[in-house]
């Protein structure tokens, strides 16, 4: 173990650019210990098309140790697995020539597995963010066979705890709350977002008046439904009288489906008031979605960070089933009247109130005050350190 006063080398492992709301709050947690910082970017963080969010992290001062070019053109279960083959071959070099005290990766994506993999392998103390949920699909395997490697988990609610300790049998299980609840936090107090500042295409939308932001990526194990299921969402907002603002998918199997139905919607419907964007950094985008009425999609940010916010949502489909819920998320499934329904119950509903369940805004800081702890046997007292019983 370290002497408290030494500065530690903490490799980030960035993969996709919603993992940056999660971990820029621990990063900054991290310089204001006096850590060095080492972000490790990797698969669509490094992509224009998924908004190269490589560039916020620089733009927001930290400097990058190294790029992992890995990704593989065709979005599918097969590229997938290649591209986590691919990473880890990449990863174990930088990880072997950077020698960080620890590397720490959130959440589940396949790209989060080779990260994993490559630091435990190389003896590094592995620090797992997100640890202990469940939503379905091929992502609980991933994300539960990353907490069987992770050595630190910091968890993002009690029941992720619980679930956690009991399928590890560790007590280096650390209730932090979600870092992207900070980031929640601090897009209330921002200014709001501008046309200007949004960029994209389409139309112009006054985002002082309402609007709908969706925001929808694929399943893993529906991908043969990617085209038909964004195709249904975009005919169900079509039918409310308000503007869209649709995010492109991220990166899994079947966006290059989903991302040919925006287009082809687009095309056959020139008159709609639909804008398309790429990405916004992660304070900018929270922001956005405390200026619309309604998130419409299947994206964590609905169940997280929205839920901090109190913007209403409709969460479509079987993504994020399992994954706890606050009051402002209205579940439907792909079919085209009960989205329309749901959509205008929310709008009549507006603003729920904030919740704490993924946390109060302070998970940046617990958990590189729980990293630091870990690694150089400080005080436990100052945290929840836990083997949590709670339900």
């Amino acid at each position: 173990m370290r002497a408290q006063s030494v500065a530690l080398r903490i490799a980030v492992v960035l993969t996709a650019r919603p993992s940056w709301a999660k971990l820029a709050p621990v990063c900054a947690e991290l310089k204001a210990q006096g850590d060095d910082v080492q972000v490790i970017a990797c698969a669509s963080a490094l992509l224009e098309r998924y908004g190269r969010v490589v560039d916020v992290v620089r733009a927001q001062g930290y400097a990058v140790a190294d790029e992992c070019y890995t990704t593989h053109e065709g979005e599918n279960l097969v590229t997938s697995a290649k591209e986590t083959g691919a990473l880890l071959m990449a990863l174990a070099s930088s990880l072997h020539r950077l020698k960080p005290d620890a590397v720490a990766v959130c959440a589940d994506r396949h790209e989060v597995l080779a990260a994993a993999q490559a630091a435990a392998y190389l003896h590094l103390p592995l620090v797992h963010v997100q640890g202990g949920e469940t939503t379905g699909s091929i992502d609980d395997k991933v994300r539960h066979a990353i907490t069987q490697l992770a050595d630190l988990h910091c968890v993002a609610t009690q029941k992720a705890a619980t679930r956690v300790a009991r399928m590890t049998g560790s007590d280096a299980v650390v209730w932090t709350g979600c870092p992207s609840v900070d980031q929640a936090h601090a897009a209330l107090t921002s200014e709001p977002v501008t046309l200007a500042e949004l960029g994209g295409s389409g139309p112009a939308i006054d985002l002082a008046q309402p609007f709908l932001v969706v925001l929808q990526h694929p399943v893993t194990n529906e991908q043969d439904r990617a085209y038909a299921q964004m195709w249904t969402t975009l005919e169900a907002v079509g039918r409310i009288a308000l503007p869209r603002i649709v995010f492109w998918p991220g990166q899994d199997a079947g966006a290059g489906e989903m991302s040919r139905a925006i287009r082809i919607w687009k095309d056959q419907h020139p008159d709609a008031v639909l804008h398309t964007v790429r990405s916004l950094p992660p304070v900018r985008f929270l922001r956005l979605l405390t200026q619309a009425a309604v998130l419409v999609g299947n994206s964590s940010a609905g169940i997280r960070e929205a839920s901090a916010l109190g913007v209403p949502v409709v969460n479509l489909g079987t993504r994020q089933q399992g994954r706890e819920r606050a009051a402002n998320v209205m579940d439907a499934p792909h079919e085209g009247l009960r989205i329309v329904h749901a959509v205008q119950m929310q709008l009549r509903h507006g603003r729920y109130p904030a919740s704490d369940l993924y946390g109060t805004g302070q998970a940046g800081q617990q958990t590189a005050v729980a990293i630091r702890n870990y690694l150089t046997g400080g005080e436990k007292a100052t945290m929840t350190w836990r083997t949590t019983t709670t339900n």
